[in-house]
């Protein structure tokens, strides 16, 4: 490859792949906007967390359920 057909490369590919920006401000402000966005989304749809309730049936189930799983599954 010569001088010129790599100059007619670079003509044909200077879009393709760019340089990384110089400075990270466009990174920055994406990272911001998302944990700020994070926040208001916490904040409008906050809901308070109830205790889960189990009965004792729940756990005999599980129990049961284990039980009948071979051994080299467990």
């Amino acid at each position: 490859m010569n001088q010129r057909d790599q100059e007619l490369l670079d003509k044909q590919l200077w879009g393709v792949s760019p340089a990384p920006p110089r400075n990270g401000g466009i990174s920055v402000a994406f990272v911001v906007v998302f944990i700020v966005g994070i926040a208001i989304g916490d904040i409008l749809f906050a809901h308070e967390s109830k205790p889960m309730q189990t009965a004792p049936h729940d756990a005999m189930a599980v129990i049961s359920l284990l039980e009948s799983v071979p051994p080299n599954m467990r």
